[in-house]
């Protein structure tokens, strides 16, 4: 019954379909079908007619959802097809009703089922759920603020205090908190993080020698590659002079002595001979070239050569060895108890933020990864053993198959070790030289190691590894030029794996004969370029005419066995980093008249469908906010024109528009009448609704979706619409309530800079040329691709901190002096920087691994440059007898471009453009065509209308004349211009106005251990705004402990609030009053104009007409009899009631000025109530 499908798989595909007896590692190269692999073992597991494994009996484990979606529904139609082919078989239609229940999911999820399984276990509530990534970061602030401020408090003899010096930059301590997360988020990546913590600490003993400390060990090995790498230069220069009998009397000793220097360096750090070391490299001098006249090339090559081996030798005295032997031991003395310092701020934020997460029943997905470690392993010495329940879920599964094995990070790979059955039943996919999450803790390291470890399969012996090396989505003429690239460049020293013939690429696949096919570099020289355009704008100008030429021209591509004309969808374009490149791209391309695409990353808040709704949210919330109303009306919500608007602000200029708005309603304005009614019922919902229910209403009061829908991109815009309401349910799922928290919250988010995510609503079947990152473009395939901005520098941001983080060598940061105010480099400090610039090339290179083999039949890579030829001198330097670049070379490039260009200048196809330079470079067997050329740039396009060769005329002096006396022009009203528009009434009744400056608050570190009076004020003053007063009238202390439990006080909050005082609040006739009014505001914001001739009265500053924007927050205000009651409730400590009236007169009169026209009606009476006197003072 079983069968194969009709798939021809090759020899090795279809040993890792049918590999039986133990672990597999299948290392699948780009375009090697490794997931029809994948899915094909599933199914071959499942209806193995002579080891049939049910389907609940597989784990299968991918890294993303749409992987896992995508996988089960795969092996369902595979199965589903042959149940349709053979109803009679009752094992296939019971393999259909298992694989609904199959475990096909991504890690995490995985682990989010087993801890809802074993909840018990880890002593959390049943109902646990993910959290909110921004719930998660409040909640994580929150506690980090609390452990540090702990932390200050200690008596550790200042040791705490000295970290903070040493992490921060001298305003603030935020960098503590920046290094907290950091380290926090690392280590909880590795399986046995406290441990990771102590052997890191270990690491800073002084008795240890700095040459056989791990730091030492890694310093010297790289300057042992940098000293070969220089040597080498050396000689080549050498060679080069010895060639010409000038050159060699002039440059020949210098050379020489270069030389015979750099050996001996190299024998003291052979020898492992720290100080030695030093020492030679500080009493290494370059003798001084004696000059040489003409222009013989060799003289500037031999003096670029000589330039680079002086480099090297600087770079090895002035940063890897910044300190002696000496020196260093006494940083590591030095540095051992901040470090220690600093891992226990960590052990105690991950016990505090753990806590918190606890008790509000919240993970996130590193407490998946080390609960299910919890759950399923323990340690023991320098390694595990399973529990009881990981024995358990071991003998659930037949096998366990991994996806994308290569971007497992080490815990992770913990837990499929541990749902095993000793680990021989695993079968591993994926490709190191695609691994490009570093950035997410993904250890290639892992899947190198067994790769190395595992023996070629034969059918025998287990563990095992096959390689799928034949692409099938690439034609020859691109799989040739990429392995020609990584050939030379991808070693285990820089990519972490030997680009050798087992990773290359085989060509598998077929094309039409014709099929136009190809690979190359177009380099855009701007040497002596004076245009107006930038960089950028210049290479998207030429990448968009090469685009809008192939589909002008019609160009073919392959599809199946036959060739069609190109189109739009069969380009893309991919950029390192998108952000501020891909509108410049997007725009050449719209000018061109090229549909395109590109993922937009934000402008959601601000986009033209969400920003009037999220306008109206805020009118909802609080319709005196003249600019959001009058956004939400003038918009396609309500369609006001600018005529109706102005007709609207004339009837009542003076008060709030809304009031306004209200006026010309009862006049009889159908328009006006219309919109009040409309937003009354929605006001009316929103009071006891929630926000995304609020949103839902908006759209159907509005027609908003159906309004969207007919703009441009309307699918876009529309996905937009609803993207909100998820966001808005989101909000509501993480605890909290309300339309005006959820205005509020979008309102801080804008604060801050940020945005939420659009919608991505692109059709996989929309014609449009893409513009997308190589990240997002993993896994995907297009038939032309161009890599483009190749020539952007590497992002080494990581390399410059004062801290740094790495797996094998730890923590390290740099020492700072008090005394003298200086901060030193560090040998541990040095050797992080090495290791994680080594890392972090590694990572760049396989990321244009993955850029290159995205391409089927055309790869065009595009960059800038200036003086080329300089640029190919001195990147032309031989490959070594291994047929590799000298490592140290390549991890000297700063760019794509100075990779494909080391490797490309040693193509054979090179010669013709080196030689137009006068350079000289080996050249390497190819197996494919690589082009080279470079395209000078001349100036800019001329503009439309005018040709290239017309002279413009020459001015006209009556125009110039005119231009000149209003240049010559000044404002009249200069000084008014500094007159504030906007000011709050605590500015003005305090006299503010004329401060430029501002006092900062005391740093947590300086405060006193409880609240200080303001802040006892603030929880005071949290309790009026929130506090149900009917409830605290009967009890207030039982009010004051409801909000603690509920979140609107802190524990700290609640506890300083005097319950007398309030008691005595909730007895007086005032609160008698309040709890009798016909309505009651609490906390009323207001916002309203004020004539400057009524401010000058409580300020000197205006002196002139106008009128100026006040705003405020009255503390309570309730109506009574027809009018306004205005209460301001005060915590000052005073002994009469004459000084509370002396200090807020003219802020109570103010109040009452602006806020009866705000309110419609007139203010009878503005009431100061003192929590200090306990009484109410009428003024």
């Amino acid at each position: 019954m079983r069968r194969m499908a009709e798939r021809q798989w090759t020899p090795r595909q279809r040993d890792a379909i049918e590999a039986r007896g133990g672990t597999v590692l299948v290392s699948a190269a780009a375009g090697s079908g490794k997931t029809a692999v994948l899915v094909e073992r599933a199914v071959g597991r499942i209806l193995d007619p002579g080891q049939p494994v049910d389907a609940d009996r597989l784990l299968v484990v991918t890294f993303s959802n749409a992987a896992a979606l995508e996988m089960k529904q795969r092996i369902m139609a595979r199965v589903s097809a042959l149940a349709a082919e053979h109803p009679e078989n009752a094992r296939l239609r019971r393999q259909q009703l298992l694989l609904g229940r199959a475990q096909i999911s991504t890690i995490h999820a995985f682990c989010s089922e087993l801890i809802r399984q074993n909840f018990q276990l880890l002593g959390i509530a049943s109902n646990i759920r993910t959290g909110d990534e921004k719930e998660l970061e409040v909640l994580r602030r929150d506690c980090a603020r609390g452990v540090v401020e702990e932390f200050f408090a200690r008596e550790d003899g200042g040791r705490f205090a000295r970290l903070v010096e040493l992490l921060s930059t001298g305003r603030d301590d935020s960098r503590v908190f920046t290094t907290l997360f950091s380290l926090y988020d690392f280590v909880r990546s590795h399986p046995f993080y406290h441990g990771w913590m102590e052997a890191k600490l270990s690491y800073y003993n002084e008795g240890v020698p700095v040459a056989d400390s791990i730091w030492g060990k890694c310093i010297l090995g790289y300057a042992s590659d940098a000293l070969g790498h220089a040597c080498a230069l050396c000689g080549c220069a050498l060679s080069l002079v010895e060639e010409d009998e000038t050159l060699s009397n002039a440059y020949g000793g210098a050379l020489r002595a270069d030389l015979r220097q750099l050996e001996r360096v190299r024998e003291s750090v052979a020898a492992r001979d720290w100080d030695g070391s030093c020492k030679r490299l500080g009493s290494f001098v370059f003798e001084k070239l004696r000059p040489v006249r003409g222009d013989d090339p060799r003289k500037g090559a031999a003096q670029a050569l000589r330039k680079s081996v002086r480099g090297i030798v600087e770079t090895l005295r002035d940063r890897q060895f910044c300190a002696t032997a000496a020196e260093f031991s006494e940083d590591v003395a030095d540095l051992r108890p901040m470090v220690e310092t600093l891992f226990e701020l960590v052990e105690a934020f991950d016990r505090a933020f753990t806590e918190q997460k606890r008790q509000k029943n919240l993970m996130d997905f590193s407490d998946m990864e080390q609960y299910a470690i919890a759950l399923l392993v323990r340690p023991a010495g320098e390694g595990y053993v399973k529990t009881p329940l990981a024995r358990a879920v071991s003998e659930r599964y037949d096998e366990v198959l991994v996806d994308e094995f290569q971007d497992t990070n080490a815990a992770q790979e913990i837990i499929f070790r541990a749902v095993s059955q000793k680990e021989r039943n695993l079968f591993l996919v994926g490709d190191v030289k695609q691994s490009i999450y570093r950035f997410r803790q993904a250890c290639p390291e892992l899947f190198m190691e067994k790769k190395k470890r595992y023996a070629p399969y034969d059918g025998k012996q287990f563990p095992a590894k096959i390689t799928l090396g034949k692409n099938f989505r690439s034609a020859p003429e691109v799989t040739g030029g990429v392995n020609f690239l990584f050939s030379l460049l991808m070693s285990e020293e820089i990519g972490e794996i030997d680009y050798n013939e087992e990773e290359a690429l085989i060509p598998g696949r077929s094309f039409p004969e014709r099929t136009p096919a190809g690979c190359g570099l177009r380099l855009l020289d701007l040497t002596g370029y004076a245009g107006e355009r930038t960089r950028a704008q210049v290479e998207a100008d030429y990448v968009a005419d090469e685009i809008a030429g192939m589909l002008e021209r019609g160009e073919l591509v392959a599809e199946g066995d036959a060739l069609r004309k190109i189109r739009p969808s069969d380009v893309c374009i991919l950029l390192r980093s998108p952000s501020g490149r891909a509108q410049t791209y997007l725009e050449a391309l719209q000018k061109r008249g090229v549909p395109v695409w590109a993922e937009p990353k934000s402008g959601f808040l601000t986009s033209k469908e969400v920003a009037p709704v999220v306008a109206l949210l805020r009118v909802i919330d609080n319709p005196l906010l003249d600019v959001d109303l009058a956004a939400a009306m003038m918009s396609a919500l309500f369609d006001f024109t600018a005529d109706e608007m102005a007709h609207i602000r004339l009837a009542d200029r003076r008060a709030p528009l809304y009031t306004a708005v209200q006026r010309r309603a009862g006049e009889g304005d159908a328009h006006c009448l219309e919109f009040c009614g409309t937003l009354a019922r929605l006001r009316r919902f929103a009071a006891g609704a929630t926000a995304d229910a609020v949103i839902r209403r908006v759209y159907d009061e509005c027609g908003c979706l159906a309004k969207a829908q007919v703009m441009r991109m309307g699918a876009s815009r529309r996905a937009n619409l609803l993207l909100l309401v998820q966001y808005a349910c989101d909000y509501h799922a993480s605890g909290y309530r309300g339309l005006s928290g959820f205005v509020g919250f979008v309102d801080r988010l804008i604060e801050r800079g940020g945005d939420f995510a659009p919608a991505a609503s692109l059709s996989e079947q929309a014609d449009v040329v893409r513009i997308m990152s190589i990240h997002r473009s993993k896994g995907l395939e297009f038939p032309v691709v161009f890599l483009c901005d190749c020539a952007k520098q590497f992002n080494r941001q990581d390399l410059n901190g004062t801290t740094l983080l790495h797996t094998e060598l730890g923590f390290a940061c740099v020492r700072r002096d008090p005394k003298l105010q200086t901060q030193f480099s560090t040998v541990p400090m040095q050797a992080l920087r090495l290791a994680i610039e080594r890392s972090m090339l590694s990572e760049e290179l396989r990321v244009l691994y993955v850029a290159l083999t995205r391409a089927k039949q055309r790869l065009i890579l595009t960059g800038t440059l200036t003086r080329p030829g300089e640029k190919l001198a001195g990147l032309a330097c031989a490959p070594e007898g291994n047929g590799k670049l000298p490592p140290y070379q390549v991890r000297g490039a700063a760019s794509y471009l100075d990779w494909v260009l080391m490797a490309a200048v040693h193509h054979p196809g090179a010669a013709g453009l080196l030689a137009q330079y006068g350079v000289e470079a080996g050249a390497v067997p190819a197996q494919a065509a690589f082009s080279a050329a470079v395209l000078p740039v001349g100036g800019d396009p001329p503009a439309a209308g005018r040709t290239a060769e017309e002279t413009p005329p020459p001015p006209d002096p009556a125009l110039t004349g005119a231009l000149e006396r209003r240049l010559a022009w000044r404002y009249p009203f200069a000084p008014e211009t500094r007159i504030p528009t906007k000011m709050a009434v605590s500015q003005i009744s305090k006299g503010e106005l004329a401060k430029s400056y501002r006092f900062a608050g005391r740093p947590a570190f300086l405060q006193e251990r409880g609240l200080t009076a303001a802040q006892r004020g603030s929880a005071l003053h949290k309790f009026m705004q929130f506090s149900d007063y009917r409830a605290a009238a009967k009890d207030v202390a039982a009010e004051l402990e409801r909000m603690a439990r509920e979140g609107f006080l802190s524990r700290q909050e609640a506890d300083a609030i005097d319950a007398g005082k309030l008691a005595a609040f909730f007895r007086s006739p005032l609160a008698g009053r309040i709890f009798r009014a016909d309505r009651v505001w609490r906390e009323l914001r207001f916002l309203a104009e004020v004539g400057r001739e009524t401010l000058g009265a409580y300020t000197d500053l205006f002196d002139a007409g106008g009128k100026t924007a006040v705003q405020g927050v009255a503390d309570c205000v309730f109506a009574e009899d027809g009018g306004a009651v205005i209460v301001d409730y005060k915590t000052d400590h005073v002994r009469t009631p004459a000084e509370l009236v002396e200090r807020y007169r003219v802020q109570l009169e103010l109040y009452r000025k602006v806020l009866g026209g705000a309110l419609g009606m007139p203010v009878r009476e503005c009431v100061l109530y003192s929590f200090a006197l306990s009484r109410e003072i009428i003024i």
